[in-house]
């Protein structure tokens, strides 16, 4: 998962290229709210930019930036603790569909409904289970890189990814029939 871009003449403008899209989605996954995953994206930019030179290892700037954009989501939910803690706002968002051709209308439907339930029930829990999740499940950080992005030890992230997926997968077995269709596809029936 780890790029090479050399520090020292990188431009701070192509990494913002190459990394935002995918620190869009990661945000986006963490606060359900387009309009905030927005604004959040770009404060995790201008933070990047602003301590930029104290990033020593190339090879980390994946890590870091998902780091600062974990801070930063970090900061807005502290800040909407102390304004309204009862408030909720999570409303669900489909995931990203894979891009392929070969996908009937009805299978992109069916993928689409299957993301959503998980995207329902992935919402619901804590959100440094979900954090962990989503670095290593969605965005393809190994256990070393959601360590340093999150700034805990290895073994906590080893515990809580093992944990996040125990409960996300209860979640689902208690509140989903599974089953295949007529084509083999795997669909998801909500048991309430």
């Amino acid at each position: 998962m780890s790029e090479n871009h050399s520090i020292g003449n990188a431009d701070p403008e192509s990494f913002f290229t190459d990394y935002y899209p995918r620190i869009h989605r990661y945000v986006l996954s963490m606060v359900h709210d387009p309009a905030e995953a927005d604004d959040l994206t770009q404060e995790t930019f201008l933070r990047a930019h602003r301590s930029y030179s104290s990033l020593q290892d190339a090879g980390a700037l994946a890590t870091w930036l998902y780091r600062v954009a974990t801070n930063v989501c970090h900061d807005r939910w502290r800040q909407r603790a102390r304004r309204a803690p009862l408030e909720d706002e999570s409303t669900p968002e489909e995931l990203d569909l894979p891009d392929s051709d070969a996908c009937s209308v009805q299978q992109t439907a069916e993928q689409g409904e299957m993301s959503a339930c998980v995207q329902r029930y992935l919402e619901r829990l804590p959100d440094s289970y979900r954090a962990v999740i989503l670095l290593h499940d969605v965005n393809g950080l190994t256990g070393p890189e959601i360590s340093e992005a999150l700034g805990e030890s290895l073994a906590t992230i080893k515990i809580r990814l093992h944990r996040a997926r125990r409960k996300l997968q209860a979640a689902l077995q208690s509140g989903c029939a599974f089953s295949h269709d007529e084509r083999n596809v795997l669909v998801c029936e909500s048991k309430d």
